[in-house]
């Protein structure tokens, strides 16, 4: 070809190109593909239902290489989601494999989405927002040809600065992954996979590189290398299938600063709340060895683990199916337990509720009652304060519910030596277990001594040696040590142990002693070493492992104490952790008396345990339990029973119907008791609030003591009904029996408790009795401040009327002294004698009523001394007496004056004169004393007679000035010196009339003991009134009346009322 030719060959085929460069260029400009737009969104919605917005522009372009891409897409999300779009993209960018097309397949060879953000959700129902449902039915297409599958095939996607949302609102799941920045690619749907890259998740980093081979003959290679939070986790091995039943092999590798960081950023990328691990497993981490993992099994063989500066190695496999399965080893050449315990003191979190320090609760059921298990385990020497215990050997063979232990070696500080062998037996369906346990330890101070037991109370030849040995056996999974021997020093007994391996693990320990002398393990008082200064701070007690459940279950028929013989003491006690749990404590024969306690102390070892516990206690005779207890008390305490609930700290304690019966006094308590500073020795204050059941009567209030410095204590009480007589007396409710004139009432009064505390007193009651008071609606308000009781007010409702009281008890010198002032209004008198003398009527076959109301204004009460007579005797005050008095009489009392006629002579010489000694006054006739008697009475009879005057008391005698009753046109002047101490009176009445008020009518008198005093009428100077006798009821009516009355009978028509005595007391 000459050059000419070439040349022009050349300049041919440029042009050619040329043009179809010109054409690629110009083509996609030709094309309107926007126009697709409404068909891309009419085909979404008909296939999903929702929504799709394209905001920007589809473009096309033909050079370099194939691409299309679009910007602004969005996707709806379900209506009444969280999020209002599903997905949202800033732009998607599609390049098709160049010569996939050349060969007339489609095929993606890059994606790369830019700040995708996609939302998947589920609702409260369990509903996922990816479900769709068609707004139309799709026609049903017509079937395919047969034609070969196309496999599958993303070059590579990338995706820049993405953001996933997931949350499951039914599970309470939130995962949250921003910032990713990823490249991932599937050669098919067999593999290869392949993604690299990182992002946050839940705000934790996470770099991920995974890469999945192509399937092959074993299945496919995988490898993954993971690292969050700190830490790595790796994995170099096959995975026989892609799917949940995929089988696992290879090795792993995982290793950590911290594990507990790790594992928590873990949890938290999968969408979980950061879970509280153990302090312990807060060290750097390391696990290297080969795996296998499947449905049904897991096996790690040959690996090797390190957690801090303790490591071991080992091998474990787990089979799940048909039957649970699990045989493993461990050897660990050292294990400092002191290191760790350290760790978990130095993060121990503060003092809990009890809620959240009580010791789960153990499972009856043990995990290998249904488990085939072979387990061993070595551990050369663990070290525990600061000593080391060797050769620690445990091995387990379980199956079908039976457990042998094959090995067990111990050999602890003190050459305590523990052993234990056992095979299993019989038939391999139902195999039985037989071996033998031994502890042996010559040196038991020595053993105890390592574990911290303070044996100064103890005698140096007391707890010398121990030894322990029985028959190994097994039923339901449990490990058993039955008919075993054991050697205190001469003490000998038996006994056994259980092992049920629970969660947590329960050992139990059984002891039966038929005699134990504890006197003879305690050393004299004299001879123990001196306690500690008083400045001296405890140290706290270390918070206590969650470890095993360690139980003890003692019984000993006679425990001799101060050389005193308890009977039937029997023990149920468990400690686990920091719980100690008492399952059952009783005791038949405390001094004769009976103790039964059930509950549990939380933080046991704490310096404020806290306790809940149920107890009963009922003790005969208390001298006897406290000399046991080597104390006395008062000789008189006698029988002693209490029972209830006591809850929370020493601190803080709620009392549950606390209940204490003694010396005739109940006391039921329930409410919350705060002794602040207790834990500390002596409580700075003490508080009460809640109900006090005082011998029956109900109290609600608050008590509150400040201890420190000058006590005080201030009280805030109210009740229903509150009988003082009840409180302090027999608890039976009759007042006590006073204490003989001369006794008791001559012991001086002791005013030191006064001085030596403040305080102050508020008490509501409905009603208050103090025999024979009884005030209503009882408000009393006081105060006590350096020896002077102050009442500010004690008010109440008293016999109908009111009741207002105030003073002061001044005890700031050896003789007490009182001062009170007050009022008291519309005292009904009816309400008074009925409350007083049972009744306000008086007589048999004339009825008398008294009644009335009567004011005491200006009330005063003084008085001192140093005993009660004294003070009894000092007392001196007064008041002003007003209101009135009603005295109602029958028909027949009026009619008196009718006798006057002569009609009963004989009944008057019988009957009034007897009475009144109206017949000893000479000179003048029974009939004209008649007259004057019933014409008295017919004047203060029947209407109200108003009460004027001043009554004083000094020294113990009342006396009164201007003391009147004014009557129906009379008068009545009393005057009286009634001696309280001595129970005397000398009244004297004189009744005044309106027609001659110069001298006395009528004159009474009341002499002697006020119980049964001599009465007296007679006849003053002044003149009857003009036409007496006409204006008394006729005589024949009363002759009828008395012969109705008193048939034959020599009885008074008048009632025995002493009327002067009335006034008189």
């Amino acid at each position: 070809m000459t050059p000419t030719t070439r040349k022009r060959l050349l300049i041919g085929g440029g042009g050619i190109v040329a043009l179809l460069v010109v054409a690629l260029v110009a083509l996609p400009a030709l094309i309107d593909v926007n126009s697709y737009k409404p068909l891309i969104v009419s085909q979404v919605k008909t296939a999903t239902g929702r929504d799709l917005v394209i905001d920007g522009p589809i473009s096309l372009s033909l050079l370099p290489t194939p691409t299309v891409s679009v910007t602004g897409v969005k996707f709806f999300n379900v209506p009444g989601s969280k999020n209002a779009n599903m997905v949202e993209v800033k732009s998607v960018t599609v390049k098709p494999s160049l010569l996939a097309l050349l060969g007339g397949s489609i095929e993606v060879s890059e994606v790369t989405l830019v700040e995708p953000k996609i939302v998947l959700e589920i609702n409260a129902e369990g509903k996922p927002n990816w479900e769709f449902a068609p707004s139309v039915a799709e026609a049903k297409p017509a079937a395919p040809k047969p034609s070969a599958p196309r496999p599958l095939s993303l070059g590579q996607l990338t995706i820049d600065n993405g953001t996933l949302i997931f949350s499951d609102s039914k599970a309470g799941l939130s995962v949250v992954a921003d910032k990713a920045n990823f490249t991932a690619s599937i050669g098919s749907l067999d593999g290869p996979y392949s993604l690299a890259g990182d992002a946050s998740i839940n705000g934790a980093p996470l770099r991920l590189d995974l890469a999945v081979g192509a399937r092959g003959a074993n299945g496919h290679t995988a490898d993954l290398a993971l690292q969050a939070g700190g830490g790595k986790l790796g994995f170099k091995g096959t995975l026989s299938e892609l799917g949940a039943a995929a089988k696992i092999s290879g090795v792993a590798s995982a290793s950590a600063e911290s594990l507990t960081a790790f594992v928590g950023t873990l949890v938290k990328l999968a969408g979980q709340p950061e879970p509280v691990l153990p302090a312990l497993l807060a060290g750097k981490f390391s696990f290297d060895g080969a795996v296998d993992v499947s449905q049904t099994a897991f096996a790690a063989r040959d690996f090797k683990i390190a957690l801090g500066q303790d490591s071991g190695s080992g091998s474990l496999s787990l089979t799940l199916k048909p039957r649970l399965a699990v045989e493993g080893k461990l050897a660990v050449p050292k294990l400092d337990l002191d290191r760790w315990l350290v760790t978990l003191q130095e993060t121990a979190p503060a003092a809990a509720p009890a809620a959240s320090t009580a010791a789960p609760a153990t499972t009856s059921q043990s995990f290998l009652s249904d488990l085939t298990a072979k387990v061993a385990i070595e551990v050369g020497e663990v070290i525990y304060n600061k000593q080391p215990v060797r050769n620690v050997v445990l091995e387990i063979d379980a199956k079908g519910g039976a457990v042998a232990v094959p090995k067990l070696t111990a050999t602890l500080p003190g050459d305590m030596v523990l052993q234990a062998q056992s095979t299993l037996t019989g038939d391999t369906a139902r195999p039985g277990v037989t071996g033998q346990f031994s502890m042996v330890g010559p040196k038991l101070r020595e053993t105890l001594s390592w574990l911290a037991v303070d044996l100064s109370s103890v005698p140096p030849s007391k707890l010398q040696k121990l030894s322990l040995r029985g028959r190994m056996s097994s039923t339901g999974g449990n490990v058993q040590v039955s008919d075993a021997l054991f050697e205190l020093d001469d003490l000998k007994g038996s006994g056994g142990v259980t092992v049920t391996f629970t969660v947590p693990l329960s050992i139990v320990t059984s002891v039966n002693v038929d005699t134990l002398d504890l006197d003879s393990f305690l050393v004299p008082v004299a001879a123990q070493h001196k306690p500690a200064a008083a400045g001296a701070s405890t140290p706290p007690a270390a918070p206590a492992v969650a470890g095993p459940s360690v139980g003890l279950k003692a019984k000993v028929a006679k425990l001799i104490y101060n050389k005193e013989t308890i009977q039937g003491v029997d023990v149920d006690v468990a400690l686990q952790g920091s719980t100690l749990r008492l399952n059952d404590v009783k005791v038949s024969n405390l001094g004769g008396a009976r103790l039964a306690v059930r509950g549990t102390v939380a933080n046991y070892s704490a310096v404020q345990p806290r306790a809940d516990i149920a107890f009963n206690f009922e003790a005969p005779d208390m001298s006897r339990v406290l000399k046991v207890a080597g104390t006395t008390g008062p000789s008189d305490l006698g029988a002693v029973s209490a029972s209830g609930g006591v809850a929370g700290t020493i601190e803080q304690l709620t009392l549950r119907d606390l209940s204490v019966n003694a010396m005739g006094q109940a006391v039921k308590a329930t409410g919350t008791l705060a002794l602040p500073g207790a834990s500390k020795g002596a409580p700075q204050s003490a508080s009460y609030k809640g109900n006090l059941v005082l011998n029956g009567q109900s109290v609600d209030g608050s008590i509150d003591a400040r201890l420190t410095g000058r006590t005080t204590v201030n009280a805030d009480l109210r009740a229903n009904v509150l009988d003082l007589d009840r409180i302090g007396g027999s608890g039976g409710g009759a007042p006590a029996r006073p204490a003989a004139r001369g006794q008791a009432a001559a012991k001086p009064i002791d005013t030191a408790p006064l001085r030596s505390m403040d305080g102050s007193l508020k008490l509501v009651a409905a009603t208050l009795v103090s025999s024979p008071l009884r005030i209503g609606n009882a408000d009393l308000s006081a105060s006590l401040k350096d020896g002077v009781l102050t009442i500010q007010h004690f008010k109440g409702s008293l016999y109908g009327g009111s009741l207002a009281l105030a003073g002061t008890v001044d005890a700031t010198r050896p003789a007490l002294s009182v001062d009170f002032k007050g009022d008291a209004n519309s005292i009904i008198l009816g309400e008074m004698l009925r409350s007083t003398s049972g009744s306000n009527q008086f007589g048999s076959a004339i009825k008398v009523t008294v009644d009335g109301k009567l004011n005491a204004n200006g009330i005063t009460v003084r008085g001192a001394g140093t005993t009660a007579d004294q003070i009894r005797a000092s007392m001196a005050g007064g008041a002003q007496l007003s209101g009135h008095v009603f005295i109602g009489a029958d028909r027949a009392l009026q009619m008196l004056g009718s006798m006057a006629a002569g009609a009963a002579s004989t009944v008057i010489d019988q009957t009034l004169g007897n009475v009144l000694g109206a017949v000893g006054q000479r000179g003048m006739s029974p009939t004209s004393m008649l007259n004057a008697i019933s014409l008295v009475l017919n004047r203060f009879v029947n209407h109200d007679s108003p009460i004027s005057g001043h009554v004083d008391f000094a020294g113990g005698v009342l006396t009164d000035r201007g003391l009147s009753v004014q009557g129906n046109r009379a008068t009545a002047r009393i005057s009286t010196r009634t001696n309280l101490g001595a129970s005397t009176t000398d009244t004297t009445v004189n009744f005044y009339i309106a027609e001659d008020g110069s001298a006395p009518y009528l004159i009474t008198t009341a002499r002697g003991s006020m119980s049964s005093p001599s009465l007296n009428v007679t006849r003053g100077s002044a003149k009857d009134p003009p036409g007496m006798t006409s204006t008394l009821p006729g005589a024949q009516q009363l002759q009828q009346l008395e012969q109705t009355i008193l048939p034959g009978q020599p009885r008074s028509l008048i009632p025995n009322i002493p009327i002067p005595n009335i006034f008189g007391r």
